[in-house]
């Protein structure tokens, strides 16, 4: 059963899910320790080349190049959770790398694919958890795309709350409160929305009572006004 800290780390990627089972065969695998802006820096090939990464400390980012050179976030991984690595360089083409780095100071413990298959093999429940992590992946990387493909930055943004709303109850009155210690570089770069007009709109938003935004949470003041301003005539247009 999905919990309210899943759906919410779908649509706030620097947040952690569930703590993965996979951590306590932390011993079998590989210790891997990586300084902030470092990155893993093979592609596994074969099923004994390290491919799953547990992160026991820190956080990881999955990047994609982009023609400026410039890494572009697709997903966050967080202590307690896992992803997989690049295979037979699948996401890296001709010049255009994927990079996993190190957002923060961090310690991996590293699987190959056999040794994911044989502990499964022992533990069902891992298999299982894998297929999470790889819905989760697919649910954050989705859910970007459609936050941020083909529309205003307000459209981007509301849309993004809304989701957030949705992922929990609301207070007894009627507000939402929410916990996200995004910067707002992280939310500018998670909804593609240029730094100033990321300000710009937070400000706007605050100034209209519609959010209260502080440094560990994001609260929803005004439901109705928020879906207001996700409508073509919105007076808060960026």
């Amino acid at each position: 059963m999905a919990t309210e800290e899943d759906y919410r780390s779908i649509l706030i990627p620097t947040q952690p899910f569930r703590r993965l089972r996979i951590a306590d065969y932390k011993d079998q695998g590989r210790k891997k320790k990586l300084f902030k802006g470092e990155y893993i820096r093979t592609s596994a090939k074969t099923i004994d080349d390290l491919y799953y990464y547990y992160i026991d400390e820190g956080q990881i980012v999955a990047t994609f190049e982009q023609e400026s050179g410039e890494p572009a976030p697709l997903y966050w991984r967080n202590a307690g959770n896992a992803f997989s690595a690049e295979y037979n360089d699948y996401a890296s083409i001709g010049r255009y790398k994927a990079r996993f780095i190190a957002a923060k100071n961090t310690v991996l413990f590293a699987f190959t694919q056999r040794q994911l298959y044989e502990l499964m093999r022992e533990d069902a429940e891992l298999f299982y958890e894998f297929v999470n992590v790889c819905h989760m992946s697919f649910a954050q990387m989705g859910h970007r795309i459609s936050n941020t493909g083909y529309q205003s930055s307000t459209k981007r943004m509301t849309m993004w709350l809304q989701k957030l709303c949705a992922t929990q109850a609301p207070l007894a009155d009627g507000t939402f409160d929410i916990p996200c210690n995004l910067t707002l570089q992280q939310l500018s770069e998670l909804l593609s929305i240029h730094i100033t007009t990321c300000t710009k709109l937070v400000a706007a938003l605050e100034a209209e009572g519609v959010i209260e935004r502080t440094r560990t949470h994001i609260r929803i003041l005004d439901m109705p006004k928020l879906v207001h301003y996700s409508a073509e005539d919105s007076s808060i247009a960026y």
